[in-house]
């Protein structure tokens, strides 16, 4: 069903309970169906290249999620219910309008990719920090992003982070330049993980 033009379904999506990977890719979605969370099979669900602007109250239904793409919409803000995906490794939030993340994002802890690239993020929570399996972090083109939380520095895991066009201010421009391993280590010497050196 993806690359249509779609604007809404008009499906019984409770006889699909089995299904297990949906891509409703480049369409005009203004919202998702809320039937749609009754999909408690789903572990793929892909909804980049829409016009969303909110998820309705639901997504925590969705438990055997392990991918969420909602890339290139015009999401403002995420539901607290993300907290009830523990299975998610993949979320791509990457060009919506995001200021903030909830709270709920730091109990994925399956997560490994977290794409948020080209929205207006001012900082990451600093529950960011419990995400043990957090591989790669895709922070760049965030115009409003001026720090980084000093938890980062616990993501043990972490391999790659984009902060490229980010006026990440507290950040002195030896450190960006030296990479990740350089500023994990600036974030544990100025933050309360200074033991963890």
């Amino acid at each position: 069903m993806k690359d249509n033009q779609f604007t809404s379904l008009l499906l019984d999506f409770g006889t699909w309970t089995n299904m297990v990977e949906l891509n409703l890719a480049t369409n005009q979605f203004t919202k998702i169906p809320e039937d749609l969370y009754g999909l408690v099979s789903l572990e793929v669900l892909i909804l980049p290249n829409n016009l969303l602007k909110k998820l309705p109250h639901g997504l925590g239904n969705l438990r055997k999620l392990r991918e969420l793409d909602l890339e290139e919409n015009k999401l403002e803000s995420l539901p607290n219910e993300i907290a009830y995906l523990k299975d998610l490794q993949k979320l791509v939030l990457t060009n919506n309008q995001l200021t903030t993340l909830p709270r709920g994002i730091a109990h994925p802890t399956n997560l490994t990719h977290l794409g948020l690239r080209e929205n207006l993020l001012t900082h990451p929570p600093e529950e960011i920090g419990t995400l043990e399996n957090l591989e790669e972090l895709c922070l760049n083109d965030n115009p409003n992003l001026h720090s980084l939380p000093f938890e980062l520095a616990l993501c043990s895991k972490l391999s790659v982070m984009s902060i490229e066009n980010c006026p990440l201010s507290h950040l002195p421009a030896q450190i960006v330049a030296g990479g990740l391993p350089c500023i994990i280590q600036f974030l544990k010497m100025q933050g309360p993980y200074r033991t963890m050196v």
